[in-house]
């Protein structure tokens, strides 16, 4: 009879066991997934700067950037290797080319980054290595809806509904920072957010 007992408890026991393993698996799975999203999110930021500056170089020759083409690009290998499947870290597509032949608008080319989970966009939004002096940024645009942009920029931004322009500030440098609240709003999309930042 006792000896009976002392089988219960050891399968009880056992259950229990497994039970807290189980969900300390869990728990290490999931903190483990969120690791590996904050790196890959914080590796999107440097592929914008990388992609960057390989259109830069790239087009160094040109007299603008009416000539950039991706296809072209993906030929000669020009685009940084881990974007040479024009897809981001996250798995996201990435576009990019010339603006346009305007005037102006040939002056320009843009970078756009889609497939972006809603935290990812805020993150990304948020940080200064884009908004900085010098970094040629004349333009971002969220989700195709939301915009900032300066004053007397040379792109034409009258189709986006929420448009923030810089207004210039005599001899002050002011630049492109959206706010934490505008940051909110624009990244509306759960999983599909696309971000279109425009160089000069």
């Amino acid at each position: 009879m006792r000896h009976n007992n002392e089988k219960g408890y050891t399968m009880i026991e056992t259950i229990m066991y497994i039970s807290i393993l189980g969900t300390l698996g869990v728990i290490l799975a999931s903190y483990a997934g969120n690791v590996i999203t904050r790196y890959k999110t914080g590796r999107i930021a440097q592929q914008i700067i990388d992609l960057k500056k390989a259109i830069i170089n790239y087009t160094a020759a040109d007299e603008d950037y009416t000539q950039l083409s991706v296809a072209k690009m993906q030929e000669d290998k020009a685009i940084p290797l881990d974007m040479r499947d024009l897809y981001h870290a996250l798995n996201g597509r990435v576009n990019f080319g010339s603006v346009g032949n305007g005037t102006n608008e040939k002056y320009l080319f843009y970078i756009t980054f889609e497939g972006i989970y809603q935290q990812g966009c805020i993150e990304l939004l948020s940080q200064g290595q884009f908004y900085g002096d010098g970094s040629d940024m004349d333009t971002l645009i969220v989700n195709n809806k939301t915009a900032w942009t300066y004053e007397h920029s040379f792109y034409d931004t009258s189709s986006i509904q929420t448009l923030y322009k810089i207004q210039s500030s005599g001899s002050v440098a002011v630049s492109i920072r959206p706010s934490m609240n505008q940051i909110l709003r624009a990244c509306d999309e759960e999983d599909n957010n696309s971000i279109t930042w425009i160089f000069s």
